[in-house]
């Protein structure tokens, strides 16, 4: 029933544009008019004489290949993907229908399934460098796509607080994945789950990322390390990168803002530690 209404749907588009310009009597030669709107690039027009070309050439398999192309072209992605499996059906062992349902998926931002079909001609014609090339592009898209879903995971750990779980997805996305720009998140997360000497070194490695980052990195891994030494009740070492900080932020910008993180920070270490006659106001 679908097919029907796909295909109701195409004749409403197309059909009445030659309504008035040909007798309904005339013969119609379906194949060389889909032939003619596929090289002119009028999908819907390709996909509308291709059907009728299956139905008059059923012997001919290979059209449903081209009337699959025309669907997929025109954004019906279940039509075409019926048509492919029909000649797919015939000929199971064709190289190029495998790598079209690879294409047809990708499309249909179906990553697993195009990878699947990739395989799939990859197994037919092992030395085929096209397909190969195709494959490896498809196993590397994958893979981006599974890695965007564990940062995904791994932040909403974060923002619910759970830091140890957070902690340990991260550590797999920076040292396993390679996602060295999570390093910041992955340092901080450390730091709130109590791993004091863990995180330390994290941040030192934040520092050396960020110096080829850019100077509000700079400020930021400063300003994170002085959080760190203050959660360990090392005030001196905190105020000694809050200076750091402060620095970075005139070099960058050449001033200090009244509300300044560095600034408020210098003055919070400073009458914690000089007790006697610190007055931060």
């Amino acid at each position: 029933m679908r097919r029907e209404l796909r295909f109701a749907s195409t004749l409403l588009r197309v059909g009445q544009t030659r309504a008035g310009t040909a007798d309904a009597r005339t013969p119609v030669n379906a194949l060389a008019e889909a032939d003619a709107a596929r090289d002119r690039r009028d999908w819907a027009t390709a996909a509308f004489y291709y059907q009728q070309a299956v139905e008059q050439y059923p012997a001919r398999i290979s059209l449903f290949v081209q009337l699959g192309h025309a669907h997929k072209e025109n954004g019906d992605f279940e039509a075409a993907l019926e048509a492919y499996r029909r000649f797919l059906k015939e000929e199971p062992d064709d190289i190029d229908i495998h790598l079209q349902l690879g294409h047809l998926y990708n499309r249909m931002h179906e990553p697993e399934a195009a990878l699947q079909w990739y395989e799939r001609a990859h197994e037919l014609a092992p030395d085929d460098a096209e397909i190969t090339g195709h494959l490896e592009t498809a196993r590397l898209r994958l893979s981006r796509v599974d890695i965007e879903r564990k940062r995904q995971n791994a932040m909403e750990l974060v923002q619910s607080r759970r830091w140890g779980q957070a902690q340990a997805k991260l550590r797999d996305l920076v040292i396993t994945d390679g996602e060295i720009d999570l390093i910041a998140v992955y340092a901080n997360v450390t730091k709130e789950a109590g791993d004091f000497d863990e995180a330390l070194k994290l941040y030192e490695v934040y520092r050396e990322y960020a110096q080829n980052l850019d100077a509000a990195a700079v400020i930021d891994v400063e300003i994170q390390t002085g959080h760190l030494y203050k959660a360990m009740r090392d005030m001196e070492a905190a105020l000694r990168y809050y200076i750091r900080a402060r620095d970075a932020e005139f070099s960058l910008y050449g001033h200090i803002t009244a509300d300044s993180t560095a600034g408020q920070e210098i003055r919070a270490c400073m009458s914690e530690i000089y007790t006697c006659f610190w007055h931060a106001d």
